[in-house]
């Protein structure tokens, strides 16, 4: 309101108590960043295209029935004025970020400029370039992704980015390379164990996603949920000659990489051994003759004779029965 210069009739005691209601800023944050991130939008590469008054309101119209011109609404475009993107793009950001972290110290690390957007009509403006990714912008980016996957994990089916585009947006303002959220993304909702939501999204999106940052994390959780199930495995009598036919190499590697994601306080949610070996086939298609490859494969194996074991098991037990 501030940047488009509309905040004349709000007197600082009005303005001061309502920014003091933590929900209402938080609510006016939001909207705020939804307009300015549809600002962006329509002004990014798409420029508008002026239809002259006479062509709608002209004898010549087609349409049926015919347009009258509002005196009104046209008094109210006349004194519009265009914005200037880099004003909005730095609006946008200060209002995500302050939607993130509620903090005006991790706003300030992550646009130095920020406090020129309260002088009255700054939209109107050009601003500075913003400095590009800093290690707090990073992390900012990084928070949002993980809130954002938090939010959207419980749907049953993710098949598109809708849900991180505000992010994508900060993070291109930011220097990021465009590929980096949506890679981020697809690794947080696999770390919250929603493998199968993204089953279409993760097959359909590999032009579009770092493949090597994206497989390295992923080996990462697949080694922390097999070792997981093996130490499960291991409390179980029946199995105990399974693991111990394991690839003694292979196993101890997955338990090192297992105990190095735990002492970097990275959280997973343990997956089931079916979830978890879909996971391995889908990746080993993905990393066939690349760097990568020898680990996946060494994974697959694990996973495929621990699998084998206890469907071998199961199916005894309905023999039994």
């Amino acid at each position: 309101m501030f940047g488009f210069g509309i905040a004349d009739e709000l007197s600082q005691e009005v303005f001061s108590s309502l920014i003091e209601d933590r929900e209402w800023l938080s609510e006016f944050t939001i909207h705020a960043r939804t307009v300015l991130g549809m600002i962006l939008e329509c002004t990014s590469g798409h420029p508008i295209q002026d239809i002259p008054d006479e062509e709608l309101f002209g004898e010549k119209s087609d349409m049926w029935p015919p347009l009258r011109e509002c005196p009104i609404l046209s008094s109210l475009v006349s004194k519009l004025r265009p914005v200037k993107l880099s004003s909005v793009k730095l609006h946008h950001i200060v209002a995500f970020t302050f939607e993130m972290t509620h903090d005006i110290d991790s706003i300030a690390s992550a646009v130095p400029s920020f406090t020129r957007l309260f002088s009255a009509g700054s939209l109107f403006s050009e601003m500075p370039p913003i400095p590009k990714e800093s290690i707090e912008q990073r992390r900012l980016i990084d928070q949002a992704i993980v809130e954002r996957a938090n939010k959207s994990s419980s749907n049953p089916v993710i098949d598109n980015f809708d849900c991180i585009k505000d992010v994508d947006l900060v993070g291109k303002a930011f220097g990021l390379d465009p590929k980096y959220t949506k890679t981020r993304y697809l690794i947080e909702i696999i770390r919250l164990g929603r493998d199968a939501s993204i089953n279409d999204l993760l097959g359909g999106s590999s032009a579009i996603l770092m493949k090597s940052f994206l497989i390295e994390e992923l080996v990462k959780i697949l080694c922390a949920r097999l070792n997981n199930i093996i130490s499960s495995l291991k409390r179980t009598k029946q199995y105990r000659g399974v693991i111990s036919r394991l690839d003694a190499e292979a196993s101890n590697w997955v338990k090192d990489q297992a105990e190095r994601i735990t002492s970097q306080n990275d959280d997973y949610t343990p997956a089931s051994l079916i979830t978890t070996h879909s996971l391995i086939v889908r990746l080993q298609s993905m990393t066939e003759n690349d760097t990568f490859s020898d680990q996946i494969n060494s994974l697959c194996l694990i996973s495929e004779m621990l699998l084998k074991a206890v469907r071998e098991q199961e199916q005894q037990r309905v023999l039994d029965v």
